[in-house]
């Protein structure tokens, strides 16, 4: 068993959809988001077929959004355009220094996903968008966890400006 399949199968386990992607985060499967499950003889056997896969998650299947911060973003616009942000228990770094904060929706809220629509250089990933968890690497580096507790709920303003 390969670490990148015993943790797809533990982040199944939680009840998180995930389907397998390529070091440059583009999908091993079909249909991409839509393939993500938590069926674990499925899980088993695309890591069966890509041993190396990394793990992308279906955000918006679980509720959530995440503010995938990128290299060069300002922290300060970002709050100036959707207000302070609640720390968040549930974050990891990525592979170029930057963040995935995740953060709590309501049952059957909908986020569209947008780059640069925040602020410069924050992207947002929920409804039919994913990111990848760790320990997925990609050649500029790895994802680590740097808080694996509950997510922060959304603010209103968040949700607006979204």
């Amino acid at each position: 068993m390969t670490a990148l399949r015993d943790a797809a199968l533990a982040y199944a386990e939680k009840g998180w959809p995930i389907f397998p992607v390529r070091s440059d985060k583009t999908p091993y499967t079909s249909n991409g988001v839509l393939d993500a499950t938590t069926n674990t003889k499925q899980i088993e056997e695309w890591y069966e077929r890509w041993p190396r896969a990394n793990i992308a998650l279906d955000v918006g299947a679980l509720d959530m959004m995440v503010l995938d911060l990128d290299p060069g973003h300002s922290r300060k616009e970002l709050e100036e355009n959707v207000g302070p942000l609640p720390e968040t228990n549930l974050c990891s770094t990525t592979p170029r220094d930057g963040e995935h904060l995740y953060y709590a929706l309501a049952a059957g809220e909908i986020v569209a996903a947008s780059a640069s629509k925040l602020a410069a250089h924050v992207d947002v990933r929920s409804f039919h968008s994913y990111v990848l968890l760790p320990p997925s690497k990609t050649g500029d580096g790895s994802y680590s966890w740097v808080r694996e507790g509950k997510p922060a709920y959304r603010t209103d303003e968040m949700l607006r400006v979204c």
